[in-house]
C-alpha cells in the first residue's frame, strides 16, 4: 500500500541555470570555469522546470493563511504573466495525458539545500505546503517534516504538521517522493561530460527494461547528472532516490515520449558559505510516524494537495 500511496508523490520536491534540450547533452566547452575543489558547505537552491518555465514562480504570489484563496488565485492568473504561463502549459500537458498535468501541479515548488559534509537539509515550499528533508549520513539517520500552509477545515489542527522519522540503511528511498523500482531499468553511463554551474558532471540515462501501455503515467527515461564533487547523500534529498556514487545536481524527468523532459530539477545557485546550527534542523513535531505507516502516506498527501483543493472553495 505504501507503495501505491508514494508513486502518486510526484514533487521535488523538492525538493529542484540554464536548460538544454536534455537529448543534446553537449561536453564541457569552458575548462577554465570547472571547480576542482569538492563541495563540503553550503547551499544549493534549486528549481523545478518544465519547458524552461521556472514551475516556482508560483510560489509566494498566494498568501494561504487568508481564507481568499480562490479569489487571489483568480487575480493572480488573470494579472501576472509569469502564473498565467505556468497554468497554461499544465493545461496544454494536461490535454496530452491528465496524470501529467497532475504530476507537474505537485511539482510547483522550489528548494534550498542545505549541506555540510554528509548531512543534508531541505527546506521545501509548495503550493500550499512546506517541507524539511533531513539526511544524515554518517549517522545513518533521516526524517521528514510537512506542513500545510493553507487554512482548510479538511484538515485537523493535528494533522495540518506530521513528521517522520527512519533510519536510511533499513529503509533506502524511502524519502523519496516517487516509488519507482530501476532494477527494472537500463543504466547507460554517456561518455560525454556537462557543466552544471561549474561543476563538471557525469551523465547517466535510465530507460525501462520494458514499457506497459496500459498505466497512464509511465517513466518514460531519467537522464541524471553526478558530480565526484559533492557527497552523495545529496540524493536523499531528491524527488527520485537513485543508488548513484557521486551527488546528483540535476534530473531531467520524462513523463511523456517528447524530445524534451517533462520536468528538469536543476540547481539556479550554488554558494560555498558557512553554515550555522540552525541552518541543519529539521522542524518537528509529534507523533512521530514510520515510513511504512500508511497514516503517514494518506496525511502526507492531504497536505500536498491542501493548496490546490482550497481553490475549489
Amino acid at each position: 500500500m505504501k507503495k501505491i500511496i508514494t508513486s502518486i508523490f510526484i514533487t521535488t520536491i523538492f525538493l529542484f541555470y540554464n536548460c538544454n534540450s536534455s537529448d543534446d547533452i553537449k561536453s564541457t566547452e569552458n575548462i577554465e570555469d570547472i571547480k576542482s575543489k569538492p563541495f563540503t558547505e553550503g547551499s544549493v537552491e534549486m528549481g523545478i522546470f518544465s519547458n524552461d518555465i521556472d514551475l516556482g514562480k508560483l510560489i509566494g504570489k498566494i498568501d494561504f493563511s487568508k481564507a481568499n484563496v480562490k479569489e487571489q488565485y483568480e487575480k493572480l492568473v488573470a494579472n501576472d504573466a509569469d502564473a498565467k504561463e505556468i497554468i497554461d502549459l499544465i493545461a496544454t500537458i494536461g490535454n496530452q495525458n491528465p496524470l501529467a498535468a497532475w504530476a507537474m501541479t505537485l511539482n510547483i515548488a522550489e528548494c534550498t539545500y542545505n549541506i555540510k559534509n554528509d548531512e543534508v537539509l531541505g527546506k521545501v515550499r509548495g503550493f500550499g505546503w512546506t517541507m524539511d528533508n533531513y539526511y544524515n549520513k554518517s549517522q545513518d539517520k533521516a526524517s521528514i517534516y510537512l506542513e500545510a500552509l493553507t487554512q482548510t477545515d479538511k484538515i485537523t489542527e493535528q494533522d495540518k504538521k506530521i513528521y517522520s522519522f527512519y533510519k536510511p540503511s533499513e529503509n533506502k528511498g524511502s524519502g523519496a517522493m516517487n516509488d519507482v523500482d530501476f532494477s527494472q531499468f537500463n543504466r547507460e553511463a554517456k561518455s560525454t561530460k556537462q557543466n552544471i554551474l561549474g561543476y563538471e558532471c557525469d551523465v547517466v540515462v535510465y530507460t525501462p527494461k520494458t514499457i506497459d501501455e496500459n498505466i497512464p503515467l509511465q517513466l518514460q527515461k531519467l537522464i541524471v547528472y553526478t558530480s565526484p564533487l559533492f557527497n552523495n547523500a545529496i540524493n536523499f534529498a531528491h524527488p527520485f532516490y537513485l543508488e548513484e556514487n557521486q551527488g546528483i545536481l540535476r534530473l531531467d524527468i520524462y513523463y511523456l515520449n517528447h524530445e524534451k523532459p517533462t520536468l528538469v530539477m536543476k540547481p539556479k545557485a550554488i554558494k560555498e558559505i558557512k553554515l550555522t546550527d540552525n541552518d541543519l534542523i529539521s522542524r518537528v513535531t509529534t507523533p512521530v510516524y514510520t515510513q511504512d505507516d500508511i497514516n503517514w502516506g494518506f496525511k502526507a498527501l492531504a497536505i500536498m494537495m491542501s493548496g490546490w483543493a482550497a481553490l475549489e472553495n
